[in-house]
């Protein structure tokens, strides 16, 4: 797999969003993106759920934390816990997301993105699990400020937290960012094309090209040949040497 990062997949989204609100509007296509985030974490929290029950381990908000999916640079996120015990409160300053958005001026659209995004995941991994959003960045907030409700975030859960995220899950849980971009490709063109039938190729062939604006039609296509596989199923090839 080649190594996109989490910027192509920021912009892959702000592509698609554009191209969906030039085409039926904000009134529509505001609501249309929103679904089609609930979808994409829906699925993501279910392999992260899948992952932690093969291991073993109970699906609970401390589990939630551990089974993460993706990495970025430590100096692309700024976050603080406030409290972590019976629940963590975090607050986000800075993450890549935001930063790559706010650099093209693209926050109208990502903004989308960030209403649905962590509580889709947090449902998809379990549903009786709640997540409390007060405030994101791209929507109007000063911070991203979430509370994970029975994180339990003691030493000692920290420390097995730790212990699951490097040893347990180990790099399997981790998946590289030509997956999770082509995932994203994959799941919003499928809603899109649901609900606007022919209107939606034009959709999503240009927001490929625009995303090959961004990046190259190299990057394009490593997010197009990964079409055929199913993202709600645990991967079956080895990715261990590619995050």
């Amino acid at each position: 797999m080649a190594h996109l990062t989490e910027k192509h997949h920021a912009i892959l989204f702000a592509c698609i969003a554009e191209k969906v609100i030039n085409e039926i509007g904000e009134k529509n296509g505001g609501p249309l993106l929103r679904r089609a985030v609930l979808e994409y974490g829906r699925q993501r929290g279910k392999r992260m759920a899948m992952r932690a029950l093969n291991n073993g381990h109970d699906l609970t908000m401390d589990n939630y934390l551990a089974y993460c999916e993706w990495r970025v640079p430590k100096d692309a996120m700024e976050i603080r816990f406030l409290t972590k015990n019976p629940h963590a409160r975090v607050n986000i300053f800075k993450c890549p997301w935001h930063s790559i958005w706010e650099e093209h001026n693209l926050i109208k659209y990502g903004k989308y993105f960030c209403m649905e995004i962590d509580a889709a995941l947090v449902k998809g991994f379990n549903p009786d699990l709640e997540i409390e959003i007060h405030s994101t960045r791209t929507n109007g907030g000063g911070l991203c400020d979430f509370v994970f409700k029975g994180a339990r975030l003691s030493l000692f859960n920290a420390l097995f937290l730790l212990y699951k995220k490097k040893i347990r899950p180990g790099k399997s849980a981790v998946m590289p960012w030509s997956y999770h971009t082509a995932h994203l490709y994959k799941t919003m063109g499928v809603l899109i094309k649901k609900e606007l039938g022919s209107r939606a190729d034009g959709i999503i062939q240009g927001a490929l090209s625009c995303f090959s604006s961004f990046f190259s039609k190299t990057d394009a296509a490593e997010v197009t040949k990964l079409q055929d596989i199913d993202f709600e199923k645990l991967p079956e090839f080895d990715v261990s040497e590619s995050v």
